[in-house]
């Protein structure tokens, strides 16, 4: 009795009210919640497009000054290889010196030595003028040098080539006076004045000659 009047007084006042059963409204909140998902989802595509552009760009953007470093980098090692290189040719140029100048320290050791026996040598020639030919003495004399010279020879000691008419050399003769022989060719040595001599290869005194000039 009492729902009837409620009816009644519903349509007397122009609005009816309708009350959904359960499964009715659990099925129209999912219909409505799968739709905001639905939008949501559109919404979110929609905005990560220019994100990834923007992502795109940064990366491209980080590539490029990673091959700047590494270019950076490869550029450096170049050069403290280079470096290195430099350094151990420097290294092994000096062990080389190093090495020659010990050779030689110990080639010429004795250098000044042999120069002071040179004089020695000098005067006993000298002697030799002196003695008759085929005398004793001269013999004796003849002995002495040759001792001396096979001595200084096993000490890398030798004559310098100051025969005449041998072609002067700067390197291992020292002109101290002229000659204008016809009989020698220009530049040839027509007197030794003093003989020279080599240790090792090395000049400790020139031999001291006439050179002629034609």
């Amino acid at each position: 009795m009492s729902e009837e009047k409620e009816n009644i007084n519903g349509e007397e006042k122009g609005f009816k009210i309708e009350i959904n059963s359960p499964e009715e409204a659990a099925k129209e909140f999912t219909e409505q919640m799968e739709a905001e998902i639905a939008e949501d989802k559109a919404a979110e595509e929609v905005s990560t497009e220019p994100l990834e552009e923007e992502n795109m760009e940064f990366a491209g953007g980080e590539l490029g000054i990673l091959k700047k470093q590494v270019e950076n980098l490869e550029n450096i090692l170049k050069e403290k290889n280079e470096e290195i290189l430099r350094r151990a040719a420097d290294l092994d140029n000096y062990r080389k010196r190093l090495t020659k100048e010990t050779e030689d320290k110990v080639r010429y050791a004795n250098q000044s030595v042999v120069k002071d026996f040179l004089p020695v040598m000098d005067n006993i020639e000298m002697s030799l003028m002196h003695a008759e030919e085929g005398s004793p003495l001269r013999q004796g004399i003849e002995l002495t040098i040759k001792s001396f010279k096979d001595a200084l020879s096993r000490h890398g000691v030798v004559e310098v080539n100051s025969e005449i008419g041998t072609i002067f050399d700067p390197a291992v003769h020292e002109a101290i006076m002229m000659d204008n022989n016809p009989e020698f060719e220009n530049n040839a040595i027509t007197l030794c004045v003093q003989k020279g001599y080599l240790l090792n290869e090395r000049v400790i005194r020139p031999a001291k000659v006439k050179v002629n000039k034609i």
